[in-house]
């Protein structure tokens, strides 16, 4: 049984040779090139950009022109049937209470901060990566060693089966291992399903067909560098998503003058000529009329229009700083919570490869003496189920330290 074990371990290390196999960095790559969540982000990025740039042509001129032509159904002696004129105007905002400016200066801040929601969301989408490469080398990990067990069982069960023929043990014996044998099987059909979804997530994120066969480089039991912890400033500091939050509570201060602008005095100038045929046109003879005008609006009453406004703006400002305050304190949240979640994978972990270590010299131990004939067919089955048990313990706390990471540095922003 030992040298049936050690065969075993050599073909289960050699399932998916022949399928594509990428590193987690290469996986990372191609989830971020693919992800339709990144490319919405950056297109509201260029979209805010696009918005800022709209704003600042209100700081500048505009030229405008009209132009008319008309044709006079009914004609008169000597008169020129047609007319036509041509306006040009150009128009300077002198002064707009301020609204001008200040739309510019918050679409300005709002493009800087979908900037920092795009560059967070970059480590959402390496953390989703994350999480669907170590769970498909878990669900694979977990596959062989379901299966294996299902051949070591198959294996016993031969060696069951002639020693019953020989008239060494009972039925029991025979039943015992018949009925733990359908039950690994069953386990291995529920091992295989979870590969399957896992590999479909695996390869839906970067946009490749399930027969292309792109499967982990990595085990799940590979070494995992732990990251040194960071303080909070630091982590601040580096938070896409904090930082946007804090430009939109600027958006908001901004907001306040935008709300005062409105009421305030409207001061414009233009300067403009006319260009028209004459009244009548009686020999295509043309006029050239310049103009100089300034407009001034100045509201006087509103019922309090103004205070409101300001008021409803001031509540905005509120509510950002809320959310400002907010975010801050799930980050310290999520910081303690992705810490502790290392520090009790790392453990378990530790401690799950010591008992692995044990568990398998105790099903060698237990083969070898039960062909000797010193131990029951249930003290054997005890310990193969034993040794599943605490190689599954392993793969889960395997997986969830290499998540454990995995979220940390997606709280941090660090790569």
């Amino acid at each position: 049984m030992r040298k049936i074990l050690s065969i075993l371990l050599i073909s289960s290390a050699v399932v998916v040779r022949a399928q594509n196999h990428i590193s987690v960095d290469e996986y990372r790559r191609a989830v971020v090139d693919y992800s339709h969540t990144l490319r919405i982000a950056h297109s509201a990025t260029l979209a805010a950009e696009e918005q800022a740039a709209l704003s600042h042509t209100g700081l500048l001129p505009r030229l405008d022109a009209a132009g008319r032509f008309e044709v006079a159904l009914r004609q008169h002696a000597g008169v020129k049937p047609f007319s036509f004129s041509v306006q040009p105007l150009v128009v300077q905002t002198i002064y707009a209470g301020g609204a001008r400016r200040a739309t510019y200066e918050s679409d300005r801040v709002g493009a800087d901060a979908a900037l920092s929601d795009e560059f967070f969301t970059q480590y959402e989408v390496v953390y989703a990566a994350d999480d669907a490469y170590w769970n498909l080398a878990a669900a694979r990990d977990r596959l062989r060693i379901t299966e294996q067990y299902v051949d070591i069982i198959r294996s016993l069960k031969r060696v069951v089966d002639a020693r019953f023929e020989n008239g060494y043990i009972s039925r029991s014996d025979v039943l015992m291992t018949d009925t733990r044998l359908s039950e690994a099987e069953y386990g291995l059909v529920a091992a295989e399903q979870a590969y399957q979804v896992a590999l479909h997530n695996f390869n839906v994120l970067m946009g490749v067909e399930q027969a292309v066969g792109n499967v982990p480089a990595d085990s799940v039991m590979t070494v995992v560098e732990v990251p040194t912890r960071m303080v909070l400033d630091e982590i601040l500091d580096r938070r896409g998503d904090f930082l946007a939050s804090q430009l939109r509570v600027d958006q908001a201060l901004i907001g306040v003058r935008l709300a005062r602008s409105a009421y305030l005095p409207q001061i414009a100038a233009g300067v403009g000529a006319v260009w028209q045929t004459r009244t009548p046109n009686t020999h295509w003879h043309t006029t050239i009329d310049g103009a100089v005008s300034l407009s001034v609006d100045v509201p006087i009453f509103g019922w309090g229009a103004r205070r409101r406004s300001e008021a409803v703006a001031r509540q905005q400002v509120a509510m950002r700083q809320n959310e400002h305050d907010q975010l801050r304190d799930q980050i310290i949240r999520d910081e303690t919570d992705a810490w502790s979640s290392i520090e009790n994978s790392l453990s378990q972990s530790l401690a799950s490869r010591r008992n692995l270590d044990i568990a398998r010299e105790n099903l060698e131990l237990s083969t070898y003496s039960y062909n000797e004939g010193q131990l029951t067919i249930l003290d054997v089955l005890s310990a193969q189920l034993s040794w599943l048990q605490v190689y599954e313990n392993a793969l889960e706390a395997a997986l969830n330290l290499h998540l454990a990471v995995a979220d940390y540095r997606r709280v941090t922003s660090t790569e």
